[in-house]
């Protein structure tokens, strides 16, 4: 008869090197859904390649650019996997997928020393496979890659509070507290500040003691992190933001909290549980070190921030994400062994909720692919089937199975399911979303591609996708001045708001405006407002044939 597996064998492969690998594995997938199909979403993505493509054609670093380490990060991707085509978007997306698999990894090595082994790995694995950190792991953006570093210099903090670490392993950790610290403030010079200033105010002021940042104090780890800033200094890389209210971003208060069962899907369900736990960390005595404490001063703090400033975007509450999928962890295993009538219903109901409204969302986006209304109605019922299918099969696992580690692995795999029929089926037909797409093919069908003979103005619509899409020849202006400077030859993109105009002044100029083909529709991602975009040559029109003759 075969021995009794251990009930710590998984504990075993959580705190060894395989559970790093397969949390950054999670992390990847995650991440990598849909970078290579998805189109290039406007708005932050498609502004930040647009300077990284601008530095390849170049060579050189755009005067005021922010985030420059990240931009040179997707220059070395896109010289490696696409060194001829510039234009092709997944080799951008790179840097921002290894972003969120350090950072998951971080998280369970922060993990390791609050928690038990076990809840680590899986509030890695929520991080890791989260709707919203995925989702923006995909983009091209420094979000992600800022979040890895953060969180490293965030687990390093918390590893030197670890009782039991040798006087080496606290110098390991100090170290790697500069370092991801270092990393962080070259990419940005606010945040990461504004993170661990705000989590080390608050430690110190609940628990009353400061004497175990004495190990901070590590000659290496200073003069790396100083190294690394009067680098950047004197590259003109290291910038610090004004920090403005952005009234065209504002939401109430509660804006975040509403989002962040969305964004943290799966953790949804173990939310209830970690607030319990919270609670009595708070109930605590301030001298017993509670380690959900420390995660409580890491989340706590830029959540409050966030909802109190005006201007709210998703990603502002990134930095805390790792912190709360901790909690969650330490919830979802703790559930089993505690006497809570409510954790588990509660969660039931919040991931029913929350997954309902992630599966209408997509249904959504569904109904933006080419066809009729009916066709339609058929994607978006067929969309909302499916997503209910991985839902109704999630809490009918949670339902079933009572072990921590099967739970999270069923809502794991219910996240990752959703992201990919989202970013690899959905996301990539839904050509009124990739408006520029459709354009781009437009202008090769009618053979009026942009080069350095051609130019290609663009009036009344201004997404920096159509910019990245084309060659440098492509220029956003108003009608006005793409009237004055148009020549005979000239592409021409014109939003059907702006195309009266745009005749009539090149009319006045002997020019006129021919389209090639029905209008191209779509919606516009920056504000969501519909477009129809005409695209076409400027031609001369001849002056003696345009005037009426007499009878």
């Amino acid at each position: 008869m075969a021995p009794p597996v251990s009930p710590t064998l998984f504990d075993q492969f959580a705190r060894g090197w395989r559970g790093y690998v397969l949390i950054a594995l999670v992390a990847l997938a995650s991440a990598l859904f849909g970078a290579a199909q998805a189109p290039v979403m406007d708005a932050a993505e498609a502004r930040f390649v647009l300077i990284t493509k601008d530095m390849l054609e170049t060579g050189g670093v755009p005067k005021g650019a922010q985030a420059v380490p990240v931009h040179l990060m997707q220059k070395a991707s896109v010289r490696a996997f696409s060194p001829r085509r510039f234009s092709v978007i997944w080799p951008y997306r790179a840097p921002s997928a290894f972003g969120l698999a350090l950072g998951a990894i971080a998280c369970l090595w922060a993990g390791s020393a609050l928690t038990t082994p076990r809840a680590a790995f899986i509030g890695a694995a929520f991080l890791a496979a989260s709707i919203g950190a995925g989702f923006m792991g995909m983009l091209a953006t420094p979000d992600t890659v800022l979040l890895g570093f953060i969180t490293l210099a965030m687990a390093g903090l918390a590893q030197l509070r670890r009782p039991d670490a040798s006087s080496a392993y606290k110098r390991l950790s100090a170290l790697m507290f500069w370092f991801g610290l270092a990393c962080a403030l070259s990419i940005s010079g606010a945040t990461p500040l504004i993170v661990v200033a705000l989590a080390l105010v608050a430690l110190v002021a609940w628990e009353g003691k400061a004497s175990w940042l004495k190990s901070l104090i590590w000659w290496p780890g200073l003069l790396f992190a100083a190294l690394v800033s009067i680098a950047s200094l004197a590259a003109g890389l290291l910038e610090f933001p004004r920090l403005g209210a952005d009234f065209s971003h504002y939401a109430p208060p509660g804006y975040y909290l509403v989002l962040l069962p969305l964004l943290l899907f799966p953790a949804t369900y173990a939310m209830p549980a970690a607030l319990r736990i919270c609670i009595e960390a708070v109930r605590a005595r301030r001298d017993s070190q509670h380690p959900f404490v420390f995660l409580i001063a890491w989340a706590a703090p830029i959540f409050a921030l966030a909802e109190l400033w005006p201007a709210k975007t998703p990603q502002t509450i990134l930095p805390a994400f790792p912190a709360i999928a901790l909690m969650c962890g330490a919830g979802l295993t703790a559930m089993r062994g505690r006497a809570w009538r409510s954790a588990h219903p509660a969660g039931l109901v919040l991931l029913g909720v929350a997954g309902f409204v992630i599966i209408a969302l997509i249904a959504a986006v569904a109904t933006l692919m080419p066809g009729d209304i009916e066709a339609d109605i058929r994607r978006a019922v067929s969309t909302a089937v499916i997503g209910a299918m991985i839902l109704a099969g999630a809490i009918a696992g949670l339902i079933y199975w009572r072990r921590a580690t099967a739970r999270a692995a069923v809502l794991v795999a219910s996240a990752l399911l959703l992201s990919y029929s989202l970013r690899e089926h959905i996301l990539p037909d839904a050509r009124a979303l990739n408006v520029s797409g459709e354009v781009v093919d437009a202008l090769a069908r009618a053979r009026l591609a942009p080069n350095e003979r051609r130019v290609l103005w663009i009036v009344g619509y201004d997404e920096a996708s159509l910019i990245f899409l084309t060659r440098r020849a492509a220029t956003i202006t108003s009608a006005q001045t793409a009237v004055s400077a148009a020549k005979p030859g000239d592409a021409m993109v014109v939003e059907g708001r702006e195309l009266a105009v745009t005749r009539a002044g090149l009319l006045a100029r002997d020019l006129d405006f021919q389209t090639e083909e029905d209008p191209e529709r779509g919606l516009a991602p920056d504000n969501g407002r519909r477009v129809a975009l005409y695209v076409g040559s400027v031609t001369a029109v001849d002056a003696a044939a345009a005037q009426p003759r007499n009878p």
